[in-house]
């Protein structure tokens, strides 16, 4: 510029004035122009939200300057040529720099990386957490007056209201941009996004507030998250028309699991959500009787389980919460039951008999293991997936197979079974004989006894109780605690109710009975210690 204006000191312009005049218009026009186009094309101009003030002034110079020399052409005529020319520069570098930030401002790379920065995360959660503790705080002052109100136990759990914050959420960002890959059948930035947002979610759960008695508050920022990534997951299914879009998202969840500190956490907050979130998808995938099937989450359930399972019990730990371990981790049991209802319903029985066959290999493991609770949830899996596919009267999917899908699952109950018996006693007792029991009364709706054979298979010890020359139906009762009762009939095969399994033998006569609440006055306990 400087050397532009040195230059043109002793030179003639006025030759060249009025094309000086053209292409400085020109320039103005041309420039605003494309921006504007370049603005109308783009497939992500729904993430351009406001003109930046650098912009405005590119802007308001590109409009402005080619007028400049007309203006001066009436105050100073002499300098109007190179006043037109010292301008031309000027232009073009605002014309360069209003084309680069409406191109960088319209990058779905970039505003993916800005939005979910280490900086703007951690701002974003702090102020987050600051709303939330006001509504913590109301929430507590209304559950310290329980003198004066009756609280069912459910009112004490706490749900923020605030699902965001203003201006600029990240939660809404990601929305926006994950929407607009689907529509725009970018797969790149889908994944991108996808990515963005499981780091997003990590940091949610992760978060500590930094106070006393912050577990409330910590719960609120992963309630958030919670609901924030279901809302987005079931945007993604309802726009996705050709189904890749859900399955990179089913498979993206599956490899999140895998990650050693998730996969090695499998009944913490974070890897729960991204699993129930993952049968989630499956169970629509099988709604939506997709060409593929989910089996990628079957697997991925079943390898959490069978690894963990291994892990808790060879492992020694004086850890109370990781003692109870051992027992939430049949909740992937249960996934994987869910995953084998939800093919039944929707006609896939080849899936369903996966479902079965996956929940046998957990079974035996678990068995071999003596990890109780999960051999308790598979049995209770099997049976409820063997009694649903008998009411809907569903075959064996295998085109060269006549035998029944219930008896599929008798079947899969077997191999669990010769586990069972491995340390079997003297008087025909073994290992959860009564769970085994109760679970093929269950499935056959008639009394079984189970008296293993050597030489032979599971199928010929089931020996089904009689009568009066009638096969005993199997029918189990409950007392209540405030004197009401129930019965669930598993001879009549169109009763689905879920049930715990409890372990009663077909030898025995007992029922599940709960005794009224007794009163516990602590007050007055320690007092009298003291």
């Amino acid at each position: 510029m400087t050397l532009l204006v040195f230059g043109s000191v002793s030179a003639d312009v006025g030759k060249i004035t009025p094309w000086l005049l053209g292409i400085n218009f020109t320039i103005a026009i041309f420039s605003i122009n494309f921006t504007f186009f370049g603005y109308q094309l783009s497939k992500y101009k729904a993430i351009y939200s406001e003109i930046t003030t650098r912009q405005w002034f590119n802007v308001i110079a590109l409009l402005t300057l080619p007028l400049f020399p007309l203006i001066c052409f009436l105050i100073i005529p002499e300098h109007f040529g190179k006043i037109a020319l010292w301008v031309l520069p000027i232009l073009i570098f605002s014309s360069i720099d209003n084309a680069v930030l409406t191109t960088r401002y319209l990058s779905a790379k970039k505003f993916i990386g800005d939005s979910v920065s280490e900086n703007a995360i951690s701002l974003y959660l702090e102020q987050l957490s600051i709303e939330i503790k006001s509504e913590v705080e109301v929430h507590q002052s209304y559950l310290n007056n329980r003198g004066k109100y009756q609280i069912p136990i459910h009112a004490y759990d706490f749900e923020p209201s605030t699902l965001g914050i203003e201006p600029n959420d990240i939660w809404d960002s990601m929305t926006i941009i994950i929407n607009l890959s689907v529509e725009n059948n970018d797969y790149p930035i889908f994944r991108q996004s996808l990515n963005a947002i499981l780091k997003l979610v990590i940091r949610f759960y992760s978060f500590k507030f930094k106070d006393e008695n912050s577990y409330k508050i910590d719960a609120g920022i992963k309630y958030i998250a919670r609901k924030r990534l279901r809302s987005i997951i079931a945007s993604v299914v309802e726009k996705d028309q050709n189904g890749i879009f859900l399955q990179s998202l089913s498979s993206d969840l599956c490899d999140f699991l895998m990650k050693y500190e998730v996969l090695h956490k499998p009944c913490s907050d974070l890897a729960r959500s991204i699993a129930s979130d993952s049968v989630w998808i499956a169970k629509k995938m099988l709604e939506s009787h997709s060409v593929i099937e989910p089996i990628k989450v079957l697997n991925t359930i079943h390898r959490v389980a069978e690894v963990n399972i291994y892990d808790m019990e060879n492992a020694v730990s004086k850890n109370h919460l990781e003692q109870l371990d051992k027992y939430n981790i049949s909740a992937y049991a249960y996934d994987i039951k869910a995953l084998g209802v939800s093919a039944l319903n929707n006609g896939n029985s080849h899936f369903a008999y996966r479902c079965m066959e996956s929940l046998s290999y957990l079974g035996c493991n678990s068995t071999k293991l003596k990890s109780t609770q999960t051999v308790v949830a598979v049995f209770e899996s099997i049976v409820q997936l063997g009694r649903l596919a008998r009411n809907l009267k569903i075959g064996c999917f295998w085109s060269r197979c006549l035998i029944p899908a219930e008896s599929h699952a008798e079947e899969f109950m077997g191999h669990i079974l010769t586990w069972l018996v491995q340390d079997i006693k003297p008087d025909g007792n073994f290992y959860m004989k009564g769970y085994a029991e109760q679970a093929y009364s269950r499935i056959r709706g008639v009394k079984c006894l189970i008296k293993p054979k050597s030489n032979s298979n599971p199928c010929f010890w089931i020996e089904e109780l009689e009568k009066d020359g009638k096969k005993i139906p199997h029918i189990e009762y409950e007392s209540g605690m405030y004197g009401y009762g129930g019965s669930s009939d598993y001879s009549d095969y169109s009763n689905l109710k879920e049930y715990v399994l409890h372990g009663i033998g077909s030898e025995s006569t007992s029922m599940i009975f709960h005794s009224t609440p007794i009163p516990l006055d602590i007050e007055s306990e320690d007092s009298e210690e003291s």
